[in-house]
């Protein structure tokens, strides 16, 4: 094992560090994410996003309540096309 004696930090030790800060500690070092040694950017407005949301969507909720009452859903084509992938064999 090869054992730096310097203090110095890896790029991307540093943006993964950054990363795993909590939203407002990564809002408030959005400049430090976003600037590394190779130029590369980092952007987590994507993943502040998604964090946003709330786990239970009730809008998916009710689609997927729809769809369950659907007598048509999912369709003979799916079905058959799902059969194929399970059982690529004919018996």
């Amino acid at each position: 094992m090869n054992i730096d004696p310097r203090n110095t930090t890896n790029p991307v030790f540093t943006k993964n560090s950054v990363a795993n800060q909590s939203p407002a500690q990564a809002t408030s070092n959005k400049d430090a994410a976003a600037i590394s040694k190779g130029g590369d950017t980092v952007n987590l407005s994507a993943l502040d996003k998604l964090r946003a949301e709330p786990e239970v969507r009730p809008d998916v909720v009710a689609k997927g309540k729809e769809l369950l009452n659907d007598p048509n859903w999912p369709s003979s084509e799916i079905v058959d096309s799902i059969a194929k992938l399970i059982t690529p064999f004919d018996d």
